[in-house]
């Protein structure tokens, strides 16, 4: 009978169709030729709605449409006159929305195509359907908060199931550039794809104050894959400060007290701005001061200032204020000490149509006129005083709030607040003296002049012949040293144990080439260094210097030659010897590094190139930076999408490498706008490893947008990227993603490689992480993979740093020499500005040098007893182990940034229990200032990376009876739960560690209370309980103390397996516990026992994760960070020791918790 009842069913509907069919007087001609609209669909809305949709042929040229549409046809009539028809003519239209028809009633529906005032056929058949009501459609879509970069979603849905849900955003916005002239901004669609059960979704990597289309629709699972038709909802996000503020230029001063200034509008981009300040500062403060200066505590500071104390600050103290700048520093950057303001002020607040008047009539603002700007005094500026100056931009209120609902949308208070304000960067110390110096020097000196001139054409002429005569002395050596731009020497190879290890320990690669330097002979194991005088093993002649191959899309001749003018002088740049390169970087960083700044002042910056695309105004929102572009000749070229015009496009070069054409693509950071075709471009590239040189934000800005998936799976463009893993280590993350193109194909895995311990401003302290960091990514690269492609915010600094030390790194498995300097010029040539700053040029020399001097003691963990009982051999020369000579070795590396200012104060030495054993200035754990108290921030303590976190552990010495007050502060302060002491409190009758805790009762140690609860006796160490009450606040929590009993006084533990079993336990009751904060270790003085516990818990983190070994590496690295980490040779042959067992005791030590 249900049989029956559908084939009823069915004929009835085809009746129906049949009728309709009638009653629109179809001619199925088939020489048709306005052939009809394909695939149309129709979906009630809501009872009383519909929406009808289409697709056409892309090869089909129409001028529009129309629809056409009844309820209930009356079978046996012709009642054209009831079918309703609705008109668009608009050729690119695919849908039309219907509303005010009739409730629960069956409707039909088609569609026909116009063109040149010709009607076609209609779709047939007819699309029909039985009721008007919503079944497969989300309702109640709202907003729930917004944030500047982020919107909450939240729908009801109570249809049919099993289904998932798709939410896709498109956004616009029109806003004034800092030009004032008007701009657009489209955002291309995204989507992402929810399951069925979520009811909210958070959109983040949003654009501030732009308009945002959201749509919520319903999609049936695979294998049918159909979506419905979503609802919508429109928002715009909240304002924030501008992008960018440009800085505040001093152009002249023709009057001591005052001083003309250039003042330039900002980009209202991320919303309207509402006024501007002007802020004036003394010329000895420096960008780190007025870092997050806050703008109430910058209004007091003006309002106290008056007149003549303005006068008298200035006149009389400003010789002190320069004299104390060191100590002033000194005590912001290591006693982190409040800056106080005074002495900065605001000295005018402009209204934004005033500021943009300025600009239009190219007027200047008159600093120090002693007028009253928006209640903000201008005062007169001192001629003896140097002043900086810094531009304030507000953002303005929120215009689209509702009054009657002012907390309508807000986000909830754990979400941060977006900075309403942005500041400009300092301008350069000026005075107002320098224009009435220049006028006497004009006049007194001008006899001087024609001299002068004599004497520089002289000059120039001697020059000349210098230059010349060194080209010629050194042409017939070419083909021995290679020349500063042969960047056919630099590239990515050589990996042959993907799984294993770095491929500098390996002896040939994946191109039969033969190595010269595998770095084993530099790390103290091969006896001396190696004598760049002559070649160790003979290198093909292919793969020599003056080989034919050229890999640059640029004629080599267009590169500048190696000699420049550097501070007057003939310099030529000829790549220097490994043997020499200590000395040659020691001598550029004499006199505060000025020879290094003058030879990076020379490179060529390559800005003779053109950049056409980057420059047309349908490419010019893809650039982050309008001054960042890609070079013609070298940019990365994508396939055009429906030929649409600079589809093409993206901000990114191909850069060459060792012998490796295109062996990387420097990008930019992608743009919302671009995550599409970035993804295109991962995609087209074969590229399967990303680096990423940047935080997603950093001193408040946002330097790249989030272009991966939190989690699950999302759709760019054609591309979808799912989120398979991502691993957080201490200094970098790595993310394993699938991409899969929509049109199918192989499903591809690919790595993105994050750095995340590149400091906010300047460079690392320490090249040692990212040289790790560098390894990885090319044991994760293959070899048959597309370029690496490499971004950081605008792709030249960051980025032109990694590139080229991985060039250095290469080339000097080939070759006994470095170019560094040709290297950057070569980039140049590919990209502009490649390696952007001086200190970025001094950390490559710095990385290199660091490479050259360590070598490469990674160990594959397979191979660690073979490799332990080579280093156990002695050496015939020096008539020690190996081991031995790697341990001496740790001696000689320079640590820079090593101050240790702050505990050699008069205050704080007592505080130390060795000379030699005390924190660096930049590594130190500082404590809360107690007033009136000096030097009560300070413990001797260092704070010290692990494996997986930064920060992970506190290294310090044993309290004294005189620091037991401040060693319980820095435990409750810096939230550790968690103490490890390797020490007994008196060994070989001397006092090692004073008994810090309490045995039974409970004591008092400043303003914290610790009770004692429970203590247990293992056979090698004892653990006690500990409850610590803050008496301030009346929080309490508990601490783990473990003490190590069984730790000899004069050598290593015997037992290797009971002292990691110890390490296991310690870090098992951290993550048991689920405890956050660092583990404090101790010994005696906080260096050689600690330095052995911290040293094993990230050897074996990191042989359970790469099984990979690298005790030297640890070892240096821990030394970065805290003097005489590890401290003798006992110690160190004992971490050897401890790994070998690690690996031998434990059936599957990689698997183990």
């Amino acid at each position: 009978m249900k049989h029956r009842r559908n084939l009823k069913t069915i004929q009835q509907q085809n009746i129906f169709a049949a009728i309709i069919r009638q009653f629109l007087g179809y001619q199925n001609s088939n020489n048709a030729i306005i052939y009809p609209p394909t695939n149309v669909r129709v979906q009630a809305t809501s009872n009383t709605s519909a929406v009808v949709q289409w697709d056409l042929d892309s090869d089909r040229n129409v001028d529009g449409f129309v629809i056409r549409y009844i309820h209930e046809p009356i079978s046996g009539q012709r009642d054209n006159e009831r079918w309703k028809t609705i008109t668009i003519m608009n050729p690119s239209a695919r849908h039309l929305h219907i509303s005010q028809l009739t409730a629960n009633k069956p409707y039909a529906f088609c569609v026909l195509a116009i063109r040149q005032n010709r009607q076609g056929a209609c779709s047939d058949p007819p699309i029909t359907i039985d009721r008007l009501q919503a079944t497969h459609m989300v309702s109640n879509l709202v907003i729930v908060w917004k944030t500047s970069n982020s919107v909450m979603l939240r729908w009801v849905y109570n249809g049919p199931q099993p289904i998932g849900f798709y939410v896709n955003q498109t956004g616009r916005k029109d806003y004034l550039d800092q030009n004032l002239q008007l701009k657009g901004m489209i955002s291309p669609e995204f989507r992402q794809d929810l399951d069925g059960h979520q009811r909210e979704y958070l959109w983040t990597t949003l654009r501030p104050y732009m308009e945002y289309t959201f749509h919520v629709g319903v999609r049936e699972l695979p294998p049918i894959g159909r979506e419905y038709w979503p609802r919508q909802v429109i928002v715009r996000t909240d304002p924030t400060g501008p992008p960018f503020v440009d800085v505040p230029e001093f152009i002249t001063s023709n009057h001591a007290t005052t001083a003309l200034i250039r003042l330039k509008c900002a980009s209202e981009e991320y919303g309207p701005i509402s006024h501007y300040w002007l802020i004036v500062l003394p010329g000895n403060f420096t960008h780190d001061d007025v870092l997050n200066l806050d703008s109430t505590s910058l209004q007091k500071s003006t309002t106290m200032m008056r007149p003549n104390q303005n006068k008298n600050y200035y006149g009389k103290t400003g010789k002190k204020v320069r004299k104390a700048n060191k100590e002033r520093e000194y005590r912001r950057r290591y006693m982190h000490e409040p800056l106080a303001l005074r002495g900065a002020y605001i000295a005018a607040g402009i209204p934004v149509h005033e500021m943009q008047q300025m600009q239009r009539n190219n007027d200047l603002f008159t600093l120090g006129d002693g007028r009253m700007y928006d209640g903000y005094d201008n005062w007169p500026l001192d001629s003896n005083t140097k002043y900086r100056l810094l531009m304030r931009a507000f953002a303005r209120d929120d215009i689209s709030t509702n009054p009657d609902h002012p907390f309508e949308f807000h986000a909830p208070i754990q979400e941060p607040l977006a900075k309403r304000y942005s500041d400009s960067m300092l301008s350069e110390p000026f005075s107002t003296k320098i224009a009435a110096h220049v006028r006497d020097v004009k006049t007194s000196n001008l006899w001087l002049i024609a001299p002068l001139v004599a004497i520089s054409i002289i000059a120039i002429i001697v020059g000349m012949l210098v230059i010349w005569w060194l080209r010629c002395n050194h042409r017939s050596n070419r083909h021995k040293t290679p020349r500063h731009g042969s960047i056919s020497k630099i590239a990515l190879a050589g990996n042959t144990i993907p799984s294993e290890t770095s491929k500098l320990l390996v002896s040939g690669d994946v191109y039969g080439r033969h190595i010269v330097n595998p770095y084993d002979q530099m790390n103290g194991n091969g006896g001396c260094a190696i004598d760049s005088g002559m070649d160790m093993y003979p290198l093909h002649q292919s793969h020599m210097s003056n080989a034919t191959y050229n890999a640059l899309p640029v004629p080599m001749s267009i590169l500048p030659s190696s000699g420049g003018a550097v501070g007057g002088h003939s310099l030529t740049h000829l790549p220097i010897p490994i043997s020499e390169l200590a000395a040659h970087i020691d001598k550029l960083k004499m006199n505060n590094n000025a020879l290094f700044s003058q030879e990076y002042e020379s490179i060529e910056t390559g800005q003779h190139f053109t950049w056409e695309n980057s420059s047309r105004p349908i490419n010019k929102m893809k650039n982050r930076y309008a001054n960042v572009v890609a070079y013609d000749h070298s940019r990365v070229i994508l396939s055009t999408i429906d030929n649409i015009d600079g589809s093409d496009y993206i901000n990114a070069n191909y850069i060459d490498g060792y012998e490796k054409p295109k062996a990387y693509i420097a990008t930019q950071g992608p743009l919302p706008e671009t995550f599409a075709d970035f993804w295109r471009m991962v995609w087209e590239e074969n590229t399967v490893t990303i680096v990423m040189l940047t935080k997603l934000e950093e001193r408040s800005r946002i330097k790249c947008n989030q272009y991966w998936p939190t989690r699950g799976s999302s759709h760019y463009g054609h591309i979808q990227v799912a989120l398979l893993d991502t691993l957080e280590l201490a200094h970098y993350t790595i993310r394993t993603f699938r991409l899969q193109h929509r049109c199918g194909g192989k499903i591809r895995e690919i790595r993105h490689l994050q750095y995340t311990a590149w400091p906010d401003h300047g460079v690392p302290d320490h090249p040692t992480p990212f040289l790790m960091f560098l390894k990885r990514v090319k044991t994760l690269n293959r070899p048959d993979a597309g370029p690496v492609i490499s971004h950081c915010s605008a792709g030249i600094g960051r980025t032109g740093a990694f590139i080229v030390i991985d060039c250095m790194l290469e080339r000097l498995r080939y070759e006994n020499t470095v170019d560094i300097y040709g290297c950057v010029t070569a980039l140049r040539s590919q990209r502009s500005y490649m390696v952007q700053t001086d200190d970025q040029y001094i950390f490559i020399h710095d990385a290199v040098l660091d490479a050259v001097q360590s070598g490469s003691t990674e160990v594959p963990a397979s191979k660690l007893y073979t490799h332990v009982q080579a280093l156990m051999q002695i050496q015939p020369i020096d008539q020690v182990s190996a081991m031995e000579l790697e341990f001496r070795h740790l001696a000689t590396m320079k640590m820079s940034n090593s101050r240790c200012s702050v505990a050699n104060l008069s205050i704080n030495r007592p505080k130390n229990r060795v000379i030699n054993m005390v924190p660096y200035d930049s590594s130190r754990v500082i404590l809360r200032p107690i007033p009136g108290e000096e030097g009560s921030n300070y413990i001797n303590a260092s704070w010290i990376d692990g494996y997986r976190q930064r920060g992970a552990y506190i290294a310090t010495q044993s309290p004294m009876p005189h620091t037991v007050n401040d060693f319980w502060r820095m435990i409750w302060e810096h939230e550790s739960s968690i103490i490890v002491m390797l020490v007994r409190t008196t060994e070989i009758s001397r006092d090692k560690c004073h008994e810090y805790w309490p045995a039974e009762l409970g004591a008092q140690f400043g303003y914290l209370v610790v009770e004692p609860i429970a203590e247990y006796n293992m056979s090698q160490y004892v653990l006690r309980e500990f409850r610590i009450t803050d008496t301030e606040s009346g929080q309490t929590k508990t601490l783990r103390h473990f003490q190590y009993v069984e730790w000899p006084d004069h050598c290593p533990p015997k037992s290797a397996e009971l002292f990691i079993d110890f390490i296991h336990q310690v870090h098992r009751t951290k993550t048991q516990f689920g405890v956050d904060g660092p583990i404090t270790v101790h010994c005696s003085t906080g260096a050689g026992r600690t330095g052995v516990f911290i040293a094993l818990s990230v050897i074996i983190d990191r042989m359970k994760l790469e099984h990979v070994i690298d005790v030297f590496t640890t070892v240096k690295l821990l030394r970065t960070e805290r003097q005489n980490m590890v401290q003798d040779k006992e110690q160190y042959h004992f971490c050897y020791q401890a790994a070998l067992e690690f690996l031998a005791t434990y059936d599957n030590p990689y698997q183990m918790s």
